[in-house]
């Protein structure tokens, strides 16, 4: 083991130790923020409620693909992949600052 790894090890034994020392229970409690008097365990806490992060999930759903001459003619009316680039420049540019002007789209060679 290398001496500089060595020392990140050590290093971070020393910060766990002192921050479950930190984490040890003792003594009186700590004072109110607000009122500056010790917290009492019977004054209650509000009520926590539980909110599911899948709450608005939407299972993937299989689509079906149309012809794919007609998907292909349809990129190549809109201008191919800088149409799709530009949708997402757009879409990432903050709100007050002008988008550059679109690209020109060009001829594709068809298939091969």
């Amino acid at each position: 083991m290398t001496s500089k790894r060595a020392a990140w090890l050590l290093l971070g034994a020393i910060l766990s130790v002192s921050q479950a020392a930190r984490a040890q229970p003792g003594g009186a409690p700590a004072p109110s923020p607000v009122s500056g008097e010790p917290a009492r365990a019977e004054a209650g806490a509000p009520r926590l409620t539980y909110r599911s992060p899948f709450e608005g999930y939407r299972p993937h759903r299989d689509i079906t693909p149309g012809p794919w001459r007609a998907m292909n003619d349809e990129v190549a009316r809109i201008g191919g992949w800088k149409a799709y680039a530009r949708e997402a420049h757009e879409a990432s540019a903050t709100p007050g600052t002008k988008a550059p002007a679109p690209v020109a789209p060009t001829a594709s060679p068809g298939p091969r």
